[in-house]
């Protein structure tokens, strides 16, 4: 299996470029790869349900952007919603206390 994925987020090389000019950035440096990231979560409609905790539900509308999420159908490894839920919740993540809508 061949890829152009690179970076922190494995970001494919054919969008790039789109979204350097998008957002105006000068290099693919850490903190640019974090803002790529943020924009495709947005354009997902995702990023309020990060803020309100409902992980799940924002997980689902992104699935298709990285592969390691489940759900996600590349065919390559799928992190178990459970371990993401708790890496969340270790680095600080709090939880929606509600049902996560779908």
């Amino acid at each position: 299996m061949s890829s152009t994925a690179a970076g922190r987020y494995q970001l494919l090389a054919r969008y790039y470029d789109a979204y350097r000019k998008q957002l105006e950035l000068k290099d693919f440096s850490p903190i640019n790869q974090d803002r790529i990231a943020i924009q495709q979560i947005r354009e997902r409609g995702a990023l309020h349900l990060i803020q309100s905790g409902q992980i799940e539900a924002a997980i689902q509308r992104v699935r298709n952007i990285w592969a390691s999420l489940p759900g996600a159908s590349y065919g390559q490894h799928e992190n178990s919603l459970d371990s993401l839920l708790v890496a969340y919740t270790k680095a600080g993540g709090g939880l929606a206390s509600t049902a996560q809508p779908a």
